[in-house]
């Protein structure tokens, strides 16, 4: 049986960084493995992301539902389910399209 949890997503254009479940002093934070903070240096470098104005203006937080076992960690779980979504080919290519699941070119 298994639960839906609510966690939020930070995200830098489409790659993922941190994983949040609720807010305050009763929230979870879990940063993504270093390789997605790699993906986002070199996406930013790719997209010409020259200033921090740039930078910063595409970071951005989404609320999603998960489906959690009732018996497991939902911010492990979670983080894990997201790690598997996004293996290094996937990672690599995002940061050749500068950060987009689209380089644009696809019609």
């Amino acid at each position: 049986m298994s639960d839906m949890v609510e966690a939020t997503i930070i995200y830098w254009r489409d790659i993922p960084t941190q994983v949040v479940i609720g807010a305050g002093r009763r929230g979870a934070k879990k940063q993504l493995p270093d390789r997605f903070l790699v993906a986002v240096d070199k996406a930013a470098m790719a997209s010409g992301a020259s200033g921090a104005d740039d930078y910063l203006d595409d970071w951005e937080r989404k609320k999603v539902s998960f489906p959690v076992p009732a018996d497991a960690d939902p911010l492990a779980h979670i983080s894990d389910q997201i790690e598997k979504t996004y293996p290094g080919a996937r990672l690599a290519e995002l940061a050749r399209n500068g950060g987009r699941e689209d380089d644009g070119t696809k019609q």
